[in-house]
């Protein structure tokens, strides 16, 4: 999985179409010559700068977003009375109009395209193209506006995919394991992580860790020691295993039953996925972090009582050496939360070296960190690699990347952004907080 460019339009604060490029500018073709390939190409790390509420974020949820319903469209999002479908809300004519969002992305050496148009009825276009030679190839066209046909085109004579107004082909045939689909639509799920740091992730984050950990897909002691990389005292790192509460145990089995019911109504009995039932010495597994000081003894502490800044470096790290680790995608909202920047500088740094990024995997972030612009960073991100949002009058947010500026060869792009040679700084008003606090500043 290869992420090329990523366009997006009409979704929450972005009005206008934006795509997001990782192709290098002197990349002019469709695809490599035969003394290249598509990471010596591609950008492995891009990076999205701009105020509070500027749409950095809207940009990761139009990921999400797109992901979702690929992923729920055939399933959950079948119970909702309408289409999911988040437009540009501060003008009428955004509001009631499509939204689109495409991929471009290389699987398995083949360049991709796959895009949607949804409005709250549903899907109104669907493509998806590759490019196994030099031209692109039509595999899915569908387009309700249109008068002909809905076409899919696969080496298997029943390739068409029966689907409803308001779900996506891609997404019903990975729910029906479609020979040549399946693969293809998980890639754009699970190629692209998006790791989100806020608290209300928080638990998620934990979770998914302590997973990694049962299922051997991460060693304790690969744990520990990327907590001992960013030097905060932990010695090392356990899974504690308690008995659950006969009410949680409860809940949890009336819940399964619900959801292997609906499950049934959506998919019928031979594609249902089967929940196992719960027993009743169910465990509930949490993290525990053992720190030592120089007179006492080791102590265990609880993810309560652990830091801030260590679950968060533990969030972000362990999907960080996956992707480099498979070659995939890692999507992080606001990189620089709750983490000293030397550790920001030190991921950013992973994906840069190719010694260490050696299966191609990308990294795609948001930030107020402008250190991370400055010479002193440790890295030399290009123009091309530094993207930047800002919101103009009418409050719709516009993506742009600092390659669309002139700058010297040698710029300080730090000093630059932070002069608003770029745009995408706060425009504070002093003097209202000054008045709020009932203060003469003048």
């Amino acid at each position: 999985m290869l992420l090329l460019n990523f366009t997006v339009s009409n979704h929450k604060s972005i009005r206008d179409e934006c795509t997001l490029e990782f192709m290098r500018p002197s990349f002019k073709k469709l695809k490599p010559g035969v003394d290249s390939d598509w990471p010596a190409v591609t950008y492995p790390v891009v990076g999205v700068f701009g105020p509070n509420a500027s749409g950095k974020s809207t940009l990761i949820d139009a990921f999400k977003y797109a992901q979702a319903a690929i992923n729920h469209s055939s399933t959950l999002w079948q119970q909702r009375p309408e289409m999911v479908h988040v437009p540009f809300a501060l003008d009428d004519e955004s509001a009631k109009g499509p939204s689109s969002y495409e991929f471009d992305w290389v699987f398995e050496g083949v360049r991709h395209k796959y895009g949607f148009t949804v409005t709250p009825e549903g899907i109104e276009k669907e493509w998806l193209l590759d490019l196994p030679r030099t031209r692109w190839r039509t595999l899915i066209d569908r387009d309700r506006s249109s008068e002909s046909p809905t076409q899919v085109r696969f080496k298997e004579k029943n390739g068409l995919v029966a689907v409803t107004r308001r779900e996506l082909i891609l997404s019903r045939a990975i729910l029906l394991e479609h020979e040549e689909l399946t693969d293809l639509g998980k890639s754009l799920l699970d190629g692209i992580e998006l790791a989100p740091f806020g608290d209300t992730n928080r638990e998620r984050r934990l979770a998914s860790i302590t997973d990694s950990l049962l299922q051997q897909e991460m060693s304790f002691e690969d744990l520990t020691t990327l907590l001992q990389v960013a030097d905060i005292g932990v010695r090392s790192i356990s899974v504690k295993e308690d008995q659950a509460p006969p009410e949680a145990v409860r809940l949890m089995k009336i819940f399964a039953e619900l959801v292997d019911s609906e499950a049934e109504k959506i998919v019928g009995e031979e594609k249902r996925i089967h929940i196992e039932p719960l027993e009743s010495d169910a465990v509930v597994r949490t993290l525990e972090f053992l720190h030592k000081g120089r007179k006492k003894d080791p102590r265990a502490f609880g993810v309560n009582e652990e830091s801030a800044g260590t679950i968060v470096w533990l969030s972000l790290i362990t999907p960080a050496v996956e992707a480099l680790r498979y070659g995939t995608m890692l999507v992080v909202d606001e990189l620089d939360n709750s983490l000293h920047s030397h550790l920001v500088e030190l991921v950013i740094s992973l994906f840069l070296n190719p010694r260490i990024n050696r299966f191609g995997a990308q990294l795609l972030f948001t930030s107020h960190d402008t250190n991370l612009l400055s010479p002193e960073s440790g890295f030399d991100l290009e123009a091309e690699q530094i993207w930047f949002a800002d919101k103009d009058a009418d409050g719709a947010t516009e993506i742009y990347s600092l390659a669309d500026f002139p700058h010297p060869k040698d710029a300080n792009f730090e000093r630059r952004y932070l002069a608003g040679r770029y745009g995408a700084v706060p425009r504070t008003a002093p003097s209202l907080l000054a008045r709020v606090i009932g203060s003469d500043d003048s």
